[in-house]
């Protein structure tokens, strides 16, 4: 494969992961970003979008069958909470920096430069588009048997017995209520991108004391990554 778009060769990847692709073109797609296709005058579909929309049904199979028969007497609100968890956009990003993704992914220049290697974003969507790549290749035992490796430390701590959902905002207003002060407010302080990618950042506020501001693809996710910046100031030193 083309190192171009400052990737690193994706057949290290498939070694490292322990994959054995039949078809590489599909690994690549699942790395190739559309600002590259779109750099390199290719067709849209040759990005991973279309893999990444295959990958997000087959992770939340997976996932969720995984979940069902490991926590038995669990009932319905408390799995969702775990996938919900699991399988947010940080979540499958996380997994992704741990695999070193990374450094593999083809990229348009201009958006390597604002920082899409190491979005969050990208990495979320490549870790859907990976997992869908492995199962148009391999089938969906072989699927399973990665995903599940891949995310053994998260699903590990999801069935813990003393688990907590990730929720900032919930921790944010819950402790600002402790020191008595009111409930936070959220701003949305930029928006960019376009109407199919959009980037919100927004600040969290408290009697107009900035708090924190984060960024993300959705105002919610905006919001939930202020929550989070807001808790590590007011922590920090604890």
């Amino acid at each position: 494969m083309s190192t171009a778009g400052g990737s690193r060769p994706a057949a290290e990847l498939e070694q490292a992961l322990g994959l054995d692709f039949r078809d590489r073109g599909l690994l690549r797609q699942a790395l190739t970003h559309r600002s590259y296709v779109n750099e390199n005058s290719g067709n849209d579909a040759d990005s991973y979008e279309r893999l990444e929309f295959l990958g997000d049904v087959v992770v939340r199979l997976i996932v969720s069958e995984e979940l069902y028969h490991r926590l038995p007497d669990c009932d319905e609100g408390g799995l969702t909470r775990r996938w919900t968890t699991l399988l947010s956009q940080r979540g499958l990003a996380t997994v992704a920096e741990r695999l070193g993704i990374a450094p593999y992914l083809l990229l348009g220049h201009g958006f390597e430069s604002t920082g899409g290697r190491q979005s969050e974003a990208v990495l979320g969507d490549v870790m859907e588009s990976l997992i869908a790549a492995v199962y148009l290749d391999a089938g969906y035992d072989a699927t399973r048997r990665f995903v599940l490796s891949a995310m053994s430390d998260e699903i590990e701590s999801a069935c813990r017995a003393d688990w907590r959902p990730d929720n900032p905002k919930a921790d944010l207003q819950e402790l600002l209520q402790g020191q008595g002060r009111p409930t936070p407010v959220y701003h949305v302080v930029d928006s960019s991108g376009p109407a199919h990618r959009p980037r919100f950042t927004v600040e969290v506020a408290v009697e107009e004391q900035t708090l924190g501001s984060g960024s993300g693809g959705s105002k919610s996710a905006a919001e939930t990554e202020a929550a989070r910046a807001a808790l590590a100031g007011l922590t920090d030193g604890e």
